[in-house]
């Protein structure tokens, strides 16, 4: 696996920072500041360059600038396997008809489908204090960790998880009918 490096960080409206650019020069790079900064905010905004709700697990709206219209991005010049890409991701302010909010995102000023295309440029896994009793826990925050691990290496490893998620709901749907056809709940469960 090729190693890939963030040259350049944009966050726009993303949680405490109303516009703000990093440039990195280095393979390690180290965020210092007092408490309350920002630090992990930029951390964060890094995370939502990968599929999922970062490493906050928080809902999209929530990580909009309190001052701003509600919407946010954030952006990252990435150079990698595949040379010099910009991904970039980010939702519109809310709309009055009370719709879904949508997570857009862009390679290189491209619209993809989701996040899991920024894959082929950047991988990454985190490990946050929160996780301190991943091992002693609970065993779906070990799958989730494990998912997010091969999803690393995997970039279609959510598509697989998510249709193996759709699988398990529609089985113990039909086992909590108890009014089962047998070949049915055979062929969910190959």
């Amino acid at each position: 696996m090729t190693v890939s490096r963030i040259q350049r960080l944009t966050l726009t409206h993303f949680r405490n920072y109303r516009a703000a650019s990093l440039e990195t020069r280095g393979d390690v790079v180290v965020l210092a500041g007092p408490n309350g900064a920002g630090k992990t905010n930029c951390l964060e905004a890094i995370s939502f360059l990968s599929p999922g709700r970062g490493l906050r697990r928080a809902r999209l709206e929530d990580v909009a600038d309190n001052q701003g219209d509600g919407s946010w991005a954030v952006s990252a010049e990435v150079e990698g396997a595949l040379g010099l890409a910009t991904l970039g991701t980010g939702i519109d302010p809310p709309r009055d008809d009370a719709s879904a909010t949508a997570r857009r995102c862009r390679i290189d000023r491209e619209p993809v489908t989701s996040a899991a295309a920024f894959g082929d440029h950047l991988r990454m896994v985190w490990l946050t204090p929160t996780m301190d009793g991943l091992f002693l826990g609970a065993a779906s925050e070990r799958r989730r960790f494990f998912d997010r691990l091969v999803l690393a290496i995997d970039s279609e490893h959510s598509s697989r998880v998510s249709a193996l998620d759709r699988s398990l709901r529609s089985r113990n749907r039909l086992l909590e009918v108890r009014n089962y056809d047998d070949h049915w709940c055979d062929a969910i469960e190959r």
